[in-house]
C-alpha cells in the first residue's frame, strides 16, 4: 500500500508525484496508457497563461510562483533524467489586447511590465519548454526518485469505506493508499463526480520546419500563438473546439494555422507542415483550477482543471497539493 496514489500522468500528475516523493512520501502513478501522452504532450509550452488579465487570481498566482522555478526545475530533469527540456527565455510579443484597460489595470496591479515595439508589446520574461520533452525527463526522473508508475491502466471507480477513500479500481484490479489524488484531466469525470465538472476542449496545431533563429520571440495575436524552437520548428496553434473527445483534424485549421503564422512571417512562406494534430484541454464549467480537497470524500484530493495552462501552473499546483495531503 502508498502513501499516496496519483492518477493521471500528465504534467499535473507526475510534477504532484515528484512533489510528494521528494517529501519522503511512497507513491504510486497510474495512467489510462501512457504517461505524457495526452493534453500535456500536445500544448505548445508556453510558461505563461496567454492573456493573464483573462483568469482569476489563482491561476495568476499559480503560474507566477511556477515562472520563477522552472528555469531551476529543468536543469535539475535534465541533470536526472540526461534529457534536456529545452527552457528557452525567448519572451512573448503579444500583438493585441496588450493596451486595453483590463490589461493595463492588470499590469499595474500585478507590476507587469513590458517593451514596446513597432507592431506590440514584448514581455521579455516569458519562457517556454519543449513539453514533449519534459515529460519525458519527468518520466524520468519520479522512476528514479521512487514513483511506482503503472501504465495502460484504466480507473473505473474511487474504493470507499464510508466516506473515505481508500484507493481505486481499475482494470488490473484495486489499488488501495492512505491518500487518493486525481490528476486525470479532461478524463476527470469518467470516475470522479465533481461539483464543478471537468470537460475536453479539444485545440488543433500544426508545426512547420524552418531555419533555426529565424523567429526569435513567441508571437501571440487574435488568440493564437506561434512558437519558435531551438532547433528551427515553429508551433502554430491553437483552436477552441467544445466537441467532446473528438480527435479528428481537418484541412481547414491546418490551412488557416498556416496562413496566419505565413501572414505574419513571411519567412515562413515555404516552411512545410510536419505533423497537425489535436489536443484536449481539462476545461471546467467554472472556468477555475480545481485544487483542494474533494467536497464529500476524505483522504480524496483533485488538482485538475487547468484548461490551457497546466503546464505552466504545474510546478506551484504540486507544491500546494503536496502541502495539503500531508497537512503541512
Amino acid at each position: 500500500m502508498s502513501d499516496c496514489l496519483v492518477i493521471g500522468g500528465g504534467v499535473i500528475g507526475m510534477m504532484s508525484a515528484r512533489a510528494l516523493v521528494i517529501s519522503g512520501a511512497s507513491v504510486t502513478l497510474l495512467d489510462k496508457s501512457e504517461c505524457g501522452g495526452e493534453s500535456s504532450w500536445a500544448g505548445g509550452g508556453i510558461i505563461s497563461p496567454l492573456y493573464p488579465w483573462h483568469y482569476d487570481d489563482l491561476t495568476n498566482e499559480l503560474s507566477f510562483a511556477s515562472q520563477v522555478v522552472y528555469e531551476e526545475l529543468c536543469d535539475e530533469l535534465y541533470e536526472s533524467s540526461g534529457i534536456n527540456p529545452q527552457y528557452i527565455k525567448s519572451g512573448l510579443l503579444m500583438l493585441d489586447e496588450y493596451d486595453s484597460e483590463t490589461a493595463v489595470n492588470w499590469m499595474d496591479r500585478f507590476n507587469v511590465s513590458y517593451k514596446k515595439q513597432d507592431n506590440g508589446a514584448l514581455f521579455t520574461n516569458i519562457a517556454q519548454v519543449r513539453n514533449p520533452r519534459l515529460l519525458q525527463a519527468l518520466k524520468v526522473d519520479i522512476v528514479r526518485k521512487g514513483v511506482k508508475v503503472v501504465e495502460n491502466t484504466q480507473v473505473q471507480s474511487i474504493s470507499l469505506s464510508g466516506d473515505r477513500a481508500i484507493g481505486v479500481k481499475t482494470n488490473k484490479g484495486e489499488f488501495i493508499a492512505n491518500n487518493t489524488l486525481s490528476c486525470s484531466g479532461a478524463w476527470s469525470g469518467d470516475y470522479l463526480n465533481l461539483e464543478d465538472e471537468v470537460f475536453p476542449m479539444k485545440g488543433q496545431m500544426i508545426v512547420l520546419k524552418s531555419k533555426a533563429e529565424s523567429i526569435k520571440n513567441i508571437v501571440l495575436d487574435q488568440g493564437r500563438y506561434i512558437i519558435p524552437r531551438a532547433d528551427g520548428r515553429v508551433l502554430v496553434g491553437s483552436t477552441m473546439e467544445d466537441v467532446g473527445f473528438d480527435r479528428s483534424t481537418d484541412e481547414d485549421t491546418k490551412n488557416a494555422l498556416r496562413r496566419f503564422a505565413v501572414d505574419r512571417f513571411s519567412i515562413l512562406n515555404n516552411a512545410k507542415i510536419e505533423h497537425h494534430w489535436s489536443g484536449f484541454r481539462p476545461a471546467s464549467r467554472s472556468g477555475k483550477v480545481i485544487l483542494g480537497k474533494h467536497s464529500r470524500y476524505e483522504n480524496l484530493f483533485v488538482n485538475t482543471g487547468h484548461f490551457r495552462n497546466g503546464l505552466n501552473m504545474a510546478p506551484e499546483s504540486a507544491r500546494r497539493i503536496k502541502k495539503l495531503i500531508n497537512n503541512e
